[in-house]
């Protein structure tokens, strides 16, 4: 009995599946693994506190960022609409993130 007469079928199917995976990732992918996702957004968001961070207007607002499949969703306060629109724009530049959610409240003027 040859290898080809007893498992021919199942080295074909094998074959087939992994000349798919090489040839076709982004199906793959596209089926999703939440934990890619989540650890996608994990990555995202930190890099998106680090651009806040280090930003020029850091003493000018107090937000927080959190990202679900790309969405940056702003929280907190800012002195300034200015300030906010920059943090707004900031975070937007990030990689990874799809689109901005703007929940920042502008202080009021005393």
């Amino acid at each position: 009995m040859s290898l080809r007469d007893s498992r021919g079928g199942s080295v074909r199917l094998f074959l087939a599946v992994f000349l798919a995976a090489v040839f076709f990732p982004a199906g793959a992918a596209a089926q999703g693994n939440p934990a890619d996702s989540r650890s996608t957004d994990e990555l995202t968001e930190a890099l998106a506190r680090r651009r806040l961070a280090a930003d020029d207007l850091m003493p000018y607002h107090r937000v927080e960022v959190s990202i679900a499949d790309g969405v940056a969703t702003l929280t907190g306060t800012a002195r300034t609409r200015q300030a906010r629109d920059a943090v707004v724009r900031e975070v937007g530049k990030v990689r990874g993130v799809t689109s901005v959610k703007d929940r920042i409240e502008v202080e009021p003027t005393p």
